[in-house]
């Protein structure tokens, strides 16, 4: 949590000002008095821990996605070996569609509480539109978990290539598809170059205990360098299907991760990511524990 924030630096009062310059007074101060009652509820003790449940939803979906990758580099898994197949092997347990309820009311309250820190902490304007893309991310995930708790869950891979369609039918859609397929490409770098260099750990509590800072260190090295890995590969997809003007190439995490199979060593290769996104997922679980 950032120092507490100064008046005339928060996104959240720069909006109220606006809305009480051009709004009647009363609906400039309803609007004032529905941010404050907004931020007194995100700062309450008992809903940050709530959100912290979607850290472990998250470690939870990595966990299986990781599982998936490794069944699938030994030539034993059918599933998609991406968010939609991990949810849909969650909700095929016993007591998995409460599971299921469960992760995606933390996700969403997650994602609420980085919407909360993009609109009321005073920080730099790239943390900010970091953590709003958060929210954004956070609140997806909580769908796809409240769609397979329902029954009608989407597959990831399909939903990536319809996306990618839907853009090129557009003139601008190369020029979009490729600027997805950077920003995916850029936060797999950032993600490898956080897990290097243990810059994940400034988002953590110290523990006292030695086996678990050691324990939080490895999984959360290694976790991050495999996901950034994955997500670079999801954004190349995107750019060789815009090059090669076919959406069937955008499949995205499934695509990537079955894309290593192609490659020398690809069984290994994906063994060894699915091992990485596995200690990502078991680093997560960790994170609700000792999150800053």
């Amino acid at each position: 949590m950032s120092a507490d924030p100064g008046p005339s630096s928060r996104p959240a009062d720069r909006l109220e000002r606006a809305v009480r310059r051009h709004a009647p007074g009363s609906a400039g101060r309803a609007v004032e008095r529905l941010g404050d009652h907004a931020e007194e509820m995100s700062r309450h003790p008992w809903f940050q821990r709530l959100a912290r449940t979607g850290h472990v939803a998250n470690g939870i979906l990595h966990l299986l996605i990781g599982i998936i990758a490794w069944n699938l580099a030994l030539g034993t898994s059918g599933r998609s070996a991406d968010q939609s197949g991990a949810i849909a092997l969650l909700a095929g347990q016993p007591f998995g569609m409460v599971l299921a309820w469960v992760c995606a009311a933390g996700c969403v309250l997650l994602g609420l509480w980085y919407l909360s820190e993009a609109l009321w902490d005073r920080q730099e304007a790239l943390d900010g539109v970091k953590d709003g893309g958060k929210a954004v991310v956070y609140v997806a995930i909580g769908v796809l978990f409240a769609m397979a708790a329902l029954g009608s869950g989407q597959d990831s891979g399909e939903s990536a290539s319809s996306f990618s369609a839907a853009l090129m039918s557009h003139p601008a859609g190369a020029a979009l598809l490729v600027a997805v397929g950077a920003g995916f490409i850029a936060a797999g770098a950032y993600h490898v170059v956080k897990g290097a260099t243990r810059r994940f750990t400034r988002d953590l509590e110290h523990s006292s205990n030695l086996t678990v800072s050691r324990a939080i260190r490895v999984t959360g090295t290694v976790g991050y360098v495999a996901k950034g890995i994955v997500l670079a590969l999801v954004g190349l997809l995107f750019v060789v299907a815009t090059v090669q003007h076919d959406p069937q190439e955008a499949t995205g995490m499934d695509g990537a991760l079955r894309a290593l199979l192609d490659q020398p060593l690809g069984p290994v290769l994906l063994a060894a990511v699915g091992v990485g996104l596995m200690l990502f997922g078991v680093y997560s679980v960790m994170r609700s524990r000792y999150a800053a």
